[in-house]
């Protein structure tokens, strides 16, 4: 059973793995306005627990996880090979095929429909 929720966006807590490729990621952006919430959305699928900074990285988790065939994750002029992975090779082994895939798409789709599309 999938669990989803959000969170106010805390800089302290909260880290923003899809935007970087460094290793540890970086630290969400606060909102610059104290009237206005910013929110970081979770996963709990497959005892892997997916962070987000924004719905418009849910929809592109999605995209991913749509796919059933993914291009090679090797990129061309990094030398340090551990430190520029994008964040979906950084993902669980087996988590994108078959029963995992589809419970990880339910899950995100859950995300849009309670929090909206981007």
């Amino acid at each position: 059973m999938s669990r989803v929720w959000r969170e106010i966006a805390d800089p302290k807590k909260h880290i923003d793995y899809m935007s970087t490729q460094n290793e540890g990621g970086v630290p969400v952006d606060a909102s610059r306005d104290n009237l206005i919430e910013k929110w970081v959305y979770f996963a709990d699928v497959c005892n892997f627990t997916f962070q987000f900074a924004s719905t418009y990285q849910v929809q592109e988790c999605k995209e991913y996880f749509l796919k059933s065939v993914h291009t090679s994750t090797r990129e061309e002029g990094h030398d340090l090979e551990h430190y520029w992975h994008p964040w979906y090779s950084k993902l669980p082994k087996g988590i994108n095929k078959g029963v995992k895939r589809e419970k990880v798409v339910k899950a995100l789709d859950n995300i849009l429909s309670k929090w909206g599309n981007p």
